[in-house]
């Protein structure tokens, strides 16, 4: 068993390098255009602006072990940091909506001996307060378009999504804190519906047989927690609207590394439309969609397209290349991918 488990973790670390090698080849165009946009900036502000987004991560581990304390889960910033840049790593080349980052965080908390359902309960939280904090930004950012007669259709679908999205998912903590037989009923007749639907069009479900049963055990756990320690939410909480401020921060100064002076109301819109369509757009981490978005919001509302187009190529560059290239060299420091020790507990981790 402990072989297989060394030679399985060899593979995937094999796996990924080719990845690696295999996404930066085809995309030498995108790095290419990266330098050459950032070399024409101001470097004191782009600096700050790169110190901005390392603290934006380091921002985003917190959020995942304050998440995982509210639920009584283990988990120090040295453990969660490089667990953070490998999922962005791990979901740009497993395209899964997010979840396969996700799973990094609960494989890595059941292999240090912790609860399962726990686990999952403290990502469904992070979750959740993540998307809770960015809608307070994106209130701004509608508010903005609105006012400039500039809001569309799509960004309203969009936003429409992302909420139904995230109420979902808080909507399921509090039924699985109070009802948990009801939701877990709930989300069987929607893992039939899913199944028919790819019967359809003859493809395998991705939902496995006991997906309904373990969602609903995860909701159920991260509702507990919340019920029986409410109060350790306001850390998570306050750490998930620190890190929406620190990116604000972070385009703020790349627009002044371009000598271009910009309102906050036009601000946080072109972020807040990238984040939207970040997680809106079925393509990995939104390469191409969000900088489009972007540009077109930012032009839309008076900035000049050279400065609009320079200034959200060197913050997705910055926001994407570096976590991404970060998250391979840490890859290794993963127990998913690290080769097992002989105290390592041998339980399996999620498939």
């Amino acid at each position: 068993m402990k072989k297989a488990s060394r030679s399985l973790r060899r593979w995937l670390l094999w796996a990924a390098g080719a990845g690696f090698v295999w996404y930066l080849v085809t995309r030498i165009g995108d790095i290419e255009s990266l330098l050459r946009t950032v070399s024409q900036g101001a470097w004191p502000w782009i600096l700050v602006a790169v110190a901005s987004q390392a603290a934006d991560y380091v921002l985003f581990a917190l959020l995942f072990q304050g998440s995982f304390v509210a639920v009584g889960v283990r988990g120090s910033l040295g453990q969660m940091l490089p667990l953070t840049l490998g999922a962005v790593f791990v979901n740009t080349l497993a395209p899964s909506g997010g979840t396969a980052g996700l799973a990094l965080y609960v494989d890595d908390a059941i292999r240090r001996g912790e609860s399962p359902s726990r686990a999952t309960a403290g990502t469904l939280l992070a979750s959740v307060m993540e998307f809770a904090a960015f809608t307070l930004v994106l209130a701004g950012g509608l508010a903005e378009l609105y006012l400039s007669h500039d809001l569309r259709s799509y960004e309203i679908l969009a936003t429409v999504a992302l909420m139904l999205f995230t109420g979902g998912q808080a909507a399921a903590i509090v039924l699985g804190a109070i009802r948990r037989q009801w939701l877990e009923q709930l989300l069987g007749q929607s893992q039939a519906v899913v199944r028919r639907l790819f019967r359809l069009v003859h493809r395998p479900c991705p939902l496995t047989d006991d997906w309904a049963r373990r969602s609903a055990e995860g909701f159920a756990s991260a509702g507990a927690a919340i019920r029986a320690r409410p109060t350790y939410l306001a850390r998570p909480a306050l750490v998930a609207l620190a890190s929406q401020l620190v990116n604000l921060a972070s385009l703020y100064c790349l627009f002044r590394a371009f000598g271009v002076s910009i309102r906050l109301g036009p601000l946080v819109a072109g972020y807040a439309m990238g984040d939207l369509f970040l997680n809106a757009s079925p393509v990995p981490q939104g390469i191409g969609v969000v900088e489009g978005v972007m540009t077109l919001v930012f032009t839309s509302l008076g900035q000049s397209a050279a400065a609009a187009l320079a200034v959200t190529i060197a913050f997705r560059g910055l926001s994407f290349w570096i976590p991404f290239v970060l998250g391979f060299l840490c890859l290794r420091r993963l127990k998913s991918f690290a080769p097992p020790n002989r105290h390592e507990d041998h339980r399996p981790g999620l498939r």
